[in-house]
């Protein structure tokens, strides 16, 4: 072989210089694609479907520009202007971007946002306040509570009609919301008696009405036992201030006090208490008793000496005539029991008149008025005596008239005996028999 053969043509030095700078353009074009790609798919990853979309035709057109100037045929022309000869290769692209799956997933789906406003409840709080004149636990409504009214304005975003976020971006407030107001009893000694300031309580034994919170401090007087007082502070737990007879106000121990939920029925033992000790013998019989319709006839109902049930069935007049006149109706029902031996006397059974009323000494059957019944008799008696003989001349009675005040030696039974009966004695057997019937309320 000759050194002319050994040397290479200028046309292959050429081919080869080209074929390098080919090789070196398609690495520094490869690199450039595939940095292209990555920040597509970085973008297409993290931005919003609506930005996908965009970027996605972006990098349509930019492909295709692409592939416009990056064909894989390179053309190289000889010194002489001879043919054109193709001296690259193509190279196939092993990693395509599937540009159409990723346009029919933006494609596909949708994302909405929507503002709306929402009225919506603004709740209330509570405010507790201790008190300490309630019982311990005891729950009392100084202030209700409502709730207020806002709008509430949203943002929602929606994917595929989904909803996937909501945000708040402001409110206003239509009605403000009240707030409640509650007190919490904290007085143990309340609970205890299970009463509220006001309330009864009773002293269980004969009691001493302090003036001062303290046990060798002065006594304003003696409470009588069962006797009620109205509680009117809880000063601790050993001492109560309290009024008696709505005029005395002092202070009493906690130990002598009871209550109707500790001591069941003493309300009622106190009130028949107070009655059996107005008992008297200058007792005021210008007054009610203050007994029950039931306390009559208890009273009355269990007589033996009533053969003829005549009380016992007539028990009601005599509390009747006390609330219509004011009279003491245990007054009336003694004057009917000894005047008319218990109902069996010729009078009261011939002329319904238990009181003998009208009768003179000289001709007592005779001259006896004469009744339709007891009750009537009863009602006349009550009025005569309220009028005549019980009040002054000038009173002005519960039925709207005004005494006589005729025979008006005082309100007592020593005082109607001076002019109603000739027996100086009368007054003492008709108190007597007041005793007794009082007796028969088991007090």
């Amino acid at each position: 072989m000759t050194n002319q053969n050994k040397q290479k043509s200028l046309s292959e030095v050429f081919q080869e210089l080209q074929r390098d700078k080919n090789k070196q353009v398609q690495i520094y074009k490869n690199n450039q694609k595939a940095k292209q790609e990555a920040s597509f798919l970085f973008h297409v990853k993290h931005r919003t479907k609506k930005d996908n979309i965009i970027l996605v035709i972006i990098v349509l057109i930019v492909l295709f520009t692409f592939s416009l100037f990056s064909r894989n045929y390179i053309f190289a022309v000889n010194v002489d202007d001879g043919p054109r000869n193709a001296i690259g290769t193509f190279e196939k692209n092993e990693n395509p971007v599937d540009v159409y799956a990723i346009l029919a997933e933006n494609m596909s789906n949708t994302e909405q946002k929507e503002i709306l406003d929402i009225e919506e409840e603004i709740g209330y709080e509570t405010q507790y306040i201790s008190n300490k004149d309630m019982p311990y636990g005891e729950i009392k409504t100084i202030q209700e509570g409502f709730s207020g009214k806002k709008i509430v304005t949203y943002v929602r975003s929606f994917e595929n009609n989904e909803m996937i976020e909501q945000t708040s971006i402001g409110e206003r407030v239509l009605q403000e919301a009240q707030k409640q107001i509650l007190e919490i009893g904290t007085s143990k000694v309340l609970e205890q008696y299970n009463i509220h300031i006001g309330d009864k309580l009773y002293v269980s034994e004969d009691t001493d009405l302090k003036k001062t919170v303290n046990i060798y401090s002065d006594r304003w007087l003696i409470i009588p036992r069962y006797y009620d007082v109205t509680t009117l502070e809880i000063i601790n737990e050993t001492w109560v201030k309290v009024s008696y007879n709505d005029k005395n106000t002092g202070y009493i121990l906690t130990d002598y006090l009871t209550s109707e939920a500790l001591t069941p029925g003493i309300t009622e033992l106190s009130r028949r208490t107070k009655i059996f000790n107005k008992v008297d013998f200058n007792m005021a019989l210008n007054e009610p008793s203050g007994l029950s319709l039931e306390d009559y006839r208890t009273m009355l109902s269990y007589q033996p000496q009533d053969t003829n049930n005549v009380f016992k069935d007539n028990y009601r007049m005599f509390y009747d005539a006390e609330q219509k006149y004011g009279i003491n109706g245990v007054f009336l029902a003694s004057i009917a029991i000894h005047e008319s031996a218990w109902g069996r006397s010729a009078i009261a059974v011939n002329k319904h008149n238990l009181y003998g009323f009208g009768a003179y000494d000289a001709s007592p059957y005779e001259s006896a008025l004469t009744f339709d019944s007891y009750a009537e008799g009863t009602d006349v008696v009550a009025a005569w005596l309220i009028s005549n003989y019980l009040n002054p001349a000038g009173t002005v009675l519960k039925t709207g008239e005004i005494a006589t005040g005729r025979y008006y030696n005082g309100a007592n039974v020593t005082g109607v005996n001076v002019r109603y009966a000739s027996d100086t004695a009368w007054c003492t057997k008709v108190f007597a028999t007041m005793q007794s019937l009082y007796a028969g309320l088991q007090l």
